[in-house]
């Protein structure tokens, strides 16, 4: 587990640590921001989801996505 300033544990609390059950928070340039971190320390995969499936893909995929993939693409040509 790496703790940071987005990950948010409250669910996990109320519930048991049950499932996916912690979550990254902030806008969706701050949320890149920390997957891009992830990614620096080899994660490759991510598995995200929101309490709005539908809502929330849509968002990912206008949002976060680029900004996630932007981000990389920037730490990959700079490394």
């Amino acid at each position: 587990m790496r703790a940071d300033d987005r990950l948010w544990t409250a669910v996990a609390k109320e519930i048991g640590g049950r499932s996916n059950s912690t979550a990254l928070v902030g806008t969706p340039d701050q949320f890149a921001q920390t997957l891009t971190e992830y990614h620096a320390l080899g994660v490759t995969t991510f598995l995200i989801r929101g309490f709005d499936p539908l809502e929330d893909a849509v968002d990912y995929g206008r949002d976060l996505i680029h900004a996630t993939r932007e981000l990389t693409s920037h730490a990959r040509r700079a490394a």
